[in-house]
């Protein structure tokens, strides 16, 4: 056990923390009800940023405002460090004060996590060590010495990208997962845009799939369809990209976001919905046999990621 310590913390990433994340917590702690829910904000808050910028250094892109941890009244309500990895997932990134050997992870937290990341916040403030961590989580306090390099956590992270892509070129196999299905068995004939939703393929060649999207908004589901439909070329393949309204249901919500990121989670391209659209499109592009890319969804703080490789 003490050779395994000895290795934790010596595979301990150090980290400065920035001006702005200590102002950040310090405006988040101060809209805290008493001392002690301040305090555990203001660590959390300080244990996220240093996770995020770690990742972003590692070209692993993030979206830190998508979490409950940036919700004034999930953070009020309940002791949450959640980071949204784009396309992967959530980490929850937990706190411990310098020299601190056990790391408390609340039960309410056990859950949606594709792991844990235990962040040492140094005394002055100004910087933390990344400790280590954990995929799972069964008990309440975890002691630092049973936490796993760092590295575990890259190796998860690549195997879950791995795990997450669509092939787009078995499609041209007829090779689908089950998740994507035609546009006939999703919409049904009496809905009144159907016969435009259902129209024929851009071309002969062309290949339509269809998925039903769950944004999970916080007050409630929103429910939109998103089509992929392919066009095989001599040496590349061309994408169209579009979101419809779900069946029963005419209009888009206002200002959803379809956009196209590129395989280090640049956005190439961007639309929004307008008032009364009933779909929207990305410009039509083309990419070659290997080639990555992302299709982001988001509405106010809900947001999915759908990864292929064509």
């Amino acid at each position: 056990m003490a050779n395994h310590t000895q290795q934790i913390e010596n595979s301990a990433l150090p980290m400065l923390i920035g001006i702005n994340s200590r102002r950040l917590a310090q405006q988040f702690a101060r809209e805290q009800p008493n001392r002690q829910k301040a305090e555990q904000v203001y660590f959390n808050t300080l244990a996220i940023c240093v996770v995020r910028n770690y990742l972003e250094w590692m070209g692993i892109a993030t979206q830190v405002n998508a979490g409950d941890s940036w919700n004034p009244i999930a953070r009020l309500a309940s002791d949450v460090a959640d980071l949204q990895v784009t396309g992967l997932g959530i980490l929850e990134c937990r706190p411990i004060r310098e020299n601190q050997q056990i790391c408390r992870i609340p039960p309410e937290v056990w859950g949606d996590r594709i792991g844990y990341v235990v962040v040492e916040i140094e005394d002055s403030l100004k910087a933390a060590n990344i400790l280590g961590f954990m995929n799972n989580i069964d008990r309440p306090e975890i002691p630092r010495s049973q936490l796993q390099p760092i590295e575990a956590l890259l190796i998860t992270l690549s195997g879950l990208r791995r795990q997450n892509l669509v092939n787009l070129s078995q499609w041209c196999q007829g090779i689908f997962e089950e998740t994507w299905q035609d546009l006939g068995a999703i919409f049904s004939t009496q809905n009144i845009a159907y016969n435009f939703r259902n129209s024929p393929p851009d071309s002969q060649a062309e290949i339509e799939k269809a998925k039903l999207i769950d944004l999970q908004m916080q007050l409630g589901s929103q429910m939109v369809v998103l089509l992929v439909a392919l066009t095989p070329e001599f040496d590349t393949m061309a994408v169209r990209v579009r979101l419809y309204p779900p069946d029963g249901e005419i209009y888009l919500p206002h200002n959803l976001r379809l956009a196209l990121l590129s395989d280090q989670a640049d956005t190439l391209e961007e639309v929004r919905s307008r008032r009364h659209d009933n779909y929207i499109q990305l410009p039509r592009f083309s990419g070659e046999i290997g080639e990555r890319f992302s299709i982001q969804v988001a509405l106010e703080n809900a947001m999915i990621i759908e990864n292929f490789q064509i």
